[in-house]
């Protein structure tokens, strides 16, 4: 039976930051999102369930639209998950997870974990991880024949990697190359270049990029937890994907990533088939996690949310 008494929201300015934050990055799972430097760049609002003294958490993003709180999955997160003191089971998974608050009637969020949720809509997802136990070399063999290809022309091509430090140049090169396949909004962007620079200043990562003769023709912001490295974001103009600049820089975190004893690198994954095709390509696998959402928001919201959707197509 599910004792959601000892269970206790708390909003972000009431939540033991240190307590909170040895719970997720003691996690064998590789989850900065839920870190609370990370929620506080992407969140609007965010609080946490806590169960007893700190005990596991769970965190709670969420927003305000026409005066109700909405729990969400804020962009450039992929996930929440519960983290406990001690080893995570099924029952107390399903115990943090029954605990929201009755009050948020419009739930989406993402988790690792398959729960029973009565009037949530479930649907799977997958995104693609690359254990990096063992030798470099071993490693590179298991790459696709295509992959080795383009990896070799592309260490022929005289290119370098580099890092840079300033989030806007990143931003620009993004906008440029990738903005019409992403089709972000102006806050998305804002929001991903105060992460990103974050990010830099804090030393929670790297701002990677490819260069031909000095120019800039592939990147990618890799986050780094412990032992694991997860993929943020990137992009790649047309002279990289001829030179094969994205796989030259995918090889070089993997590379450098077991050098510095890393043991698993996160593609930050994707259900778009050529994307996931494209990590699978370094012997990623995929790997289950699950969206549950449910609206029980009156029909007059219901409404006045598909008007708004509607207007911002036409």
């Amino acid at each position: 039976m599910t004792n959601i008494k000892t269970i206790h929201f708390k909003r972000r300015k009431e939540i033991d930051i240190l307590r909170y934050d040895q719970l997720v990055g003691a996690a064998n799972t590789v989850n900065i999102y839920c870190l609370s430097w990370y929620l506080d760049a992407v969140a609007d609002h965010w609080g946490c369930l806590v169960k007893g003294d700190y005990e596991a958490v769970l965190p709670i993003p969420y927003t305000i639209k026409f005066g109700q709180q909405i729990i969400y999955q804020p962009f450039f997160t992929r996930e929440l998950n519960v983290f406990s003191k001690q080893e995570l089971n099924s029952h107390l998974v399903q115990e943090m997870f029954s605990a929201i608050p009755k009050e948020y009637r419009k739930v989406d969020f993402a988790t690792s974990s398959l729960i029973d949720l009565e009037q949530f809509d479930r649907q799977e997802a997958q995104h693609q991880v690359l254990d990096l136990e063992g030798e470099y070399a071993d490693i590179r063999a298991s790459y696709s024949k295509n992959t080795k290809r383009l990896l070799n022309k592309a260490e022929k091509s005289g290119l370098t990697i580099d890092v840079i430090q300033e989030a806007s140049d990143f931003i620009t090169f993004f906008k440029t190359h990738t903005g019409k396949q992403v089709n972000y909004t102006p806050n998305n962007y804002q929001q991903l270049e105060a992460l990103v620079q974050y990010i830099i200043n804090h030393k929670k990562g790297q701002v990677l990029v490819v260069l031909e003769e000095g120019t800039i023709i592939a990147q990618g912001v890799f986050l780094h937890q412990g032992d694991k490295v997860t993929y943020l974001k990137g992009s790649v103009n047309e002279r990289g994907k001829v030179l094969g600049a994205m796989f030259l820089l995918m090889d070089y975190v993997v590379r450098k990533s077991i050098e510095e004893e890393r043991i698993r690198f996160d593609f930050g994954g994707s259900n778009i088939e050529n994307i996931a095709a494209f990590y699978k390509k370094f012997g990623a696998k995929d790997r289950k996690y699950y969206r549950y959402s449910k609206n029980e928001l009156s029909w007059i919201l219901k409404k006045g949310k598909i008007l708004r959707d509607f207007l911002k197509l036409s």
